[in-house]
């Protein structure tokens, strides 16, 4: 039973010998050379954030990007008393790509949540950012993904 035990062990140490993450700036084919943002906000900045491991010169594809974030949060539905009982929030990144031979390309974001409102405003204010936060990683992640295969 122990010999078992062992030699199972060993299948699984060696079978998990290929991983390597996703997100990871070490194999990439492309560095950004300038970040730029036109207006100054804490989600921008998270993306901002993010990307700093991707500027370190790798001596591959140079790329410059320009971000430009929209947050809409609009009123989906009311209650009989005109109160809201539904909102959405909206964020849209556009980026446009500009690569060290002068092309350009432009990418659109859009990430969509619907909400039910909550009585406590301190608990739906919590609550909008942590679903901000989760958006913002998430088009951070496709973001990511779509430079990959350029």
């Amino acid at each position: 039973m122990k010999k078992l035990f062992i030699f199972f062990s060993l299948i699984l140490i060696c079978g998990c010998s290929g991983y390597s993450p996703i997100f990871s700036s070490k194999q990439t084919n492309f560095y950004i050379e300038e970040i730029i943002i036109s207006d100054d906000n804490q989600l921008i900045r998270k993306i901002v954030k993010n990307l700093k491991p991707y500027t370190i010169n790798n001596g591959k594809k140079k790329i410059e990007l320009e971000l430009d974030l929209k947050l809409n949060e609009t009123v989906i539905l009311k209650d009989e008393k005109g109160d809201v009982a539904r909102q959405e929030i909206e964020i849209t990144l556009d980026v446009k790509s500009i690569f060290q031979d002068k092309k350009v390309r432009k990418f659109i974001f859009v990430e969509k949540f619907s909400f039910n409102n909550q009585s406590n405003k301190f608990e739906l204010n919590q609550y909008k950012k942590n679903i901000q936060s989760n958006m913002i990683d998430k088009i951070y992640e496709d973001l990511i993904l779509k430079l990959r295969t350029l």
